[in-house]
């Protein structure tokens, strides 16, 4: 019995207290399971939400970049196009300088992308030239060294369809520099060609030349656009320009070349189809000479069809190249203009010389010709429509006087012009003809020499000629100031410009000088040892074999006389900085 009494009796208790403890534990693990998967959810909720948030940034702002280059794109349209970079906006101007518009400015009009109604934007532009603002920080505002550039400020954002609220709004500003590369910034520029090409016969050029060629066989018939042989040339600079012409022009730009600071014509050579030859003694350019005062070497030469002549030479992979050739880019850069710079025609619309607009013609609907606009509106009074024509074919000789006043009707010489009038008057006493205004002449144009040696005129005025014909030019044309001197006459303050709508013969006869800015529709022919300082326009050239030199005036394309055909603004345009302000 002691020994079942000393036996211990079952401990029920701690059985009951054992399970109370596990399930303590059980509840413990629980809850600190779901806490940490609420901490987690929580987590990964916030993530979701914050990701969501990146993708809606992402989205609105990757939208907003699309609505900046939008912007960017339609403004550099329109300074192309129009000489204008607004969109959607307009200049805003604070004591004479040019400020930056927020969305809330007075001529702000937004707008939006295609497709994207909730992408607004609007496009600012800056012309450097009349900001009124020293932008180059050389101490001088809109000086010349300022033209030519250009800011683009292009603003864009993201408008709430339910709210209206407007969120991720963004600005980049870009600058540009542009140059003019309409026909007029050349010394030659010819259109479409003939069968047998642009420019037939040696010539000796000082400027840029421009080619199109768009009439000429392609492929293994294409034919010479330019056939350089004998002595012809085409240089950079005035280095054998005769001193009388040089002196009544004004000097030529100046460029940092190989660390020198020298004179240029800025000269390219363009042929956008055809071959060029080179042959003989020819040559594109001149050599670098350390030391001139002025630049030998081409600014650039872009030739598409390639190259024909006896002057070539291999690059060693097989491609032909002239010998004789010197250009900052070497040979083989293609044609780089696409179709911006077309041959223009009397039958094209009227360009303003300024930026370019259309004008509207009130009689035919549309935009008016610039044929029309010329007779219409800029001969005599702009209000009648048929006055100030002249009717048959005119002559002017060297050794006899010549009125005509479109204003007036009046051919009586010596008449009495007012300052206003549209007029040639020619006094072959002092060889002296003042010119004015606008001039039509329904037949052909003949100027040329008296007897002897009589064979010079003496121009002073700005005026515009207009020949529905043939124009025949063999005297001297030399430039004068109204005082009598001759030194910077051309062609800021005297400019004579002469358009025919069929061919133009230059200096049949030899040995003649003559200034201004020549255009003909068909044909221009110059065949003896003529010096021309301006330029010449026409669908193809005969140039002959006498060499006749023709020398490209810089200043001319900015001072060519109201009604001058292609006298708009193209320009080619490079981006130099892009930032987000």
């Amino acid at each position: 019995m002691s020994a079942q009494t000393g036996q211990s009796a079952p401990q029920c208790g701690s059985i009951l207290g054992g399970l109370t403890h596990n399930d303590g534990m059980a509840l413990l693990v629980a809850t600190v399971f779901i806490a940490v998967a609420i901490v987690i959810l929580g987590a990964l909720t916030m993530r979701v939400v914050n990701q969501e948030r990146h993708v809606d940034y992402f989205v609105d702002n990757e939208q907003v970049m699309l609505g900046i280059e939008t912007a960017l794109a339609r403004s550099m349209q329109g300074l192309e196009t129009t000489g204008s970079g607004l969109v959607g906006s307009a200049e805003i101007r604070e004591g004479g300088q040019v400020v930056l518009p927020t969305w809330d400015s007075a001529g702000v009009v937004p707008q939006t992308v295609p497709n994207m109604p909730d992408v607004q934007y609007f496009g600012y532009h800056v012309n450097w030239i009349n900001d009124g603002r020293d932008n180059n920080n050389d101490g001088v505002a809109d000086n010349g060294s300022e033209n030519g550039y250009h800011t683009l400020v292009a603003y864009a954002r993201i408008i709430n369809p339910i709210t209206g609220g407007a969120s991720s709004a963004r600005r980049v500003e870009t600058v540009y520099s542009s140059t003019n590369i309409n026909v007029w910034n050349n010394a030659i520029f010819a259109g479409n060609g003939q069968a047998g090409g642009l420019i037939n016969g040696n010539v000796s050029i000082h400027g840029s030349v421009h080619l199109l060629g768009n009439n000429l066989a392609n492929g293994g018939l294409a034919v010479d656009a330019l056939d350089l042989s004998g002595t012809s040339l085409i240089h950079n600079n005035y280095a054998d320009c005769p001193a009388d012409l040089a002196a009544r022009v004004p000097q030529l730009p100046t460029t940092v070349f190989g660390g020198e600071t020298i004179r240029t014509l800025n000269a390219k050579l363009r042929v956008k189809n055809g071959l060029v030859g080179s042959s003989g003694n020819s040559e594109i350019g001149q050599p670098n000479v350390a030391g001139n005062s002025y630049k030998e070497t081409m600014d650039g030469t872009y030739v598409t069809t390639g190259w024909a002549g006896n002057q070539l030479t291999s690059d060693g992979g097989g491609r032909l190249h002239p010998r004789n050739l010197y250009s900052d880019n070497g040979w083989d850069q293609t044609y780089d203009l696409g179709n911006k710079v077309p041959f223009p025609t009397l039958n094209d619309p009227w360009r303003d010389p300024i930026d370019g607009h259309f004008v509207p013609d009130p009689y035919r609907g549309g935009n008016y010709s610039h044929i029309n606009y010329f007779s219409e509106v800029l001969i005599a009074d702009p209000n009648n429509q048929t006055d100030g024509i002249y009717n048959g074919n005119i002559t002017i000789a060297a050794n006899q006087n010549f009125y005509w006043n479109a204003t007036q009707n009046s051919t009586a010489y010596p008449g009495t012009p007012q300052p206003t009038d549209d007029y040639i008057r020619f006094n072959a006493d002092t060889n002296v003809m003042e010119i004015n205004g606008q001039i039509r002449i329904n037949g052909n144009l003949v100027i040329t020499r008296g007897g002897g040696n009589d064979k010079t005129i003496h121009y002073t005025g700005r005026a515009a000629i207009l020949v529905n014909g043939d124009v025949t030019l063999n005297t001297d044309l030399y430039s004068r100031n109204a005082d009598g001197t001759t030194a910077n006459s051309f062609p800021v303050n005297n400019c004579f410009g002469i358009m025919a709508t069929n061919n133009m013969t230059v200096g049949s006869l030899s040995q003649l000088n003559l200034m201004g800015a020549f255009y003909a529709g068909n044909q221009i022919r110059s065949v003896k040892q003529t010096n021309v300082m301006g330029t010449f326009v026409a669908n193809y050239f005969d140039m002959g074999t006498n060499v006749p030199s023709i020398w490209q005036v810089p200043e001319l394309a900015n001072n060519l006389p109201l009604g001058m055909i292609g006298n708009y603004p193209i320009l080619s345009i490079s981006r130099m900085s892009w930032r987000e302000i």
